[in-house]
């Protein structure tokens, strides 16, 4: 086959990948690939579409195949791909929450490139998101310092760097974030939740049916733990049908530290009100806050054990101990999966409760810290600290 038959195909696929259809870019590549599997290009533009469909595990396959077909190669353009099969990498091993695979892979290319800016830059998001907060600030200033990226992006990269060190000197407590995020989100709701009522439409209501004995009870999704009841943000009375407020998590920009939103920075709380180290996320959003612990020994029994202490601080969330008698309950919970050895996560929509329901959870942490000790808890976007 002509490399000019492959590029053609592989133009169709990258157009169809532009034309916001992964999918379609997908079928073109694999079948390109069975008739021209040594091309490195698409090997990576394979790696990419996954990514974009969310199989990080599938990229992150396609690079390790690409990487070993480029060693083999060993000529000019090998040369030229490696790089971008490395920020692949980086980037899937992100997605699959392993830090310190994505650092491995970032500090790979730049020993061979030491000036990449993609890999720069994007080694010292993820240290910040790691809570490695000094280490990250060095990489933005090595990355501004380099100067080979546009512009824009370089200023845009000393902006957030100069607001993270204000946030640092002025010693704002990243509570703040929390409540900033939470504060946005019910204002938000409050509005559309009032507009809706007007027309006869419920807020809050929980998702209910009844059992044989025809008392009504809630509705459990399919597979999901017991206690994972559900309230729709909206729902017609009339006709049954839901309505949500916010299609996707609502990330909130603190007042003064604007910068901070556009990616995940990690913040220690500075107080020891807690016996364990607590951190919080400048992206924390109130309606898809996610929960990390990490445990101080590998037991899977302390799972099991946070499991229901997660269950018992939802369940009492959702029927309004953080909130009025008849506002600000929480709405809806995810199971809780594994995040790396000792440590789990879940998420939940905190709907329209109080900020108290952060503290509550941290004080039953703080009763199973006697118990399983642990050894780190995150609220929001980011990876749990080593």
């Amino acid at each position: 086959m002509s490399d000019g038959f492959v590029d053609n195909i592989a133009e169709q696929a990258m157009l169809a990948l532009k034309g916001d259809d992964p999918q379609a870019a997908a079928r073109s590549l694999r079948k390109l690939l069975k008739t021209a599997p040594d091309r490195l290009d698409l090997h990576h533009a394979l790696a990419v579409t996954e990514l974009r469909l969310g199989d990080p595990q599938a990229a992150l396959a396609i690079c390790e195949a690409a990487e070993a077909k480029a060693y083999e190669a060993r000529d000019e353009r090998a040369g030229m791909i490696m790089p971008q099969l490395m920020l692949v990498r980086a980037s899937a091993f992100e997605d699959l929450r392993a830090p310190a695979g994505a650092e491995a892979a970032y500090r790979m290319l730049l020993e061979h490139e030491p000036l990449n800016p993609r890999a720069t830059q994007g080694l010292a998001h993820l240290l910040l998101a790691w809570g490695r907060t000094s280490d990250g600030l060095k990489a933005l200033d090595e990355y501004i310092e380099a100067a080979q990226d546009e512009p824009q992006f370089i200023e845009g990269t000393e902006a957030f760097g100069d607001n993270l060190r204000a946030f640092i000197r002025n010693d704002i407590h990243p509570e703040e974030f929390l409540k900033a995020h939470r504060g946005s989100y019910v204002q938000m709701f409050d509005h559309y939740a009032k507009t809706m009522e007007e027309k006869g439409w419920m807020a809050e209501a929980a998702r209910m049916t009844r059992d044989d004995d025809g008392n009504l009870v809630p509705i459990i999704p399919e597979g999901a733990r017991p206690y994972a009841s559900v309230r729709v943000d909206l729902v017609d009375p009339q006709s049954g049908q839901p309505g949500r407020i916010g299609e996707q998590p609502m990330i909130v920009a603190l007042a003064d530290y604007q910068p901070l939103a556009h990616a995940p920075v990690i913040i220690p709380w500075r107080e020891r009100d807690w016996p364990f180290p607590l951190y919080v996320s400048s992206q924390c959003p109130w309606n898809d806050l996610v929960v990390q612990v990490r445990f101080a020994d590998q037991n899977t029994d302390a799972i099991s054990v946070l499991d229901g202490v997660a269950g018992d601080w939802y369940s009492a969330g959702f029927d309004g101990r953080f909130g009025t008698s008849d506002a600000g309950r929480f709405h809806e919970i995810s199971d809780l999966e594994l995040a790396g050895l000792g440590a789990a996560r879940f998420s939940i929509d905190a709907g329209r409760a109080e900020v108290s329901a952060i503290h509550d959870l941290l004080r039953r942490l703080t009763v199973l810290h006697g118990q399983h000790p642990i050894a780190a808890v995150l609220f929001g976007r980011g990876y749990l600290p080593a």
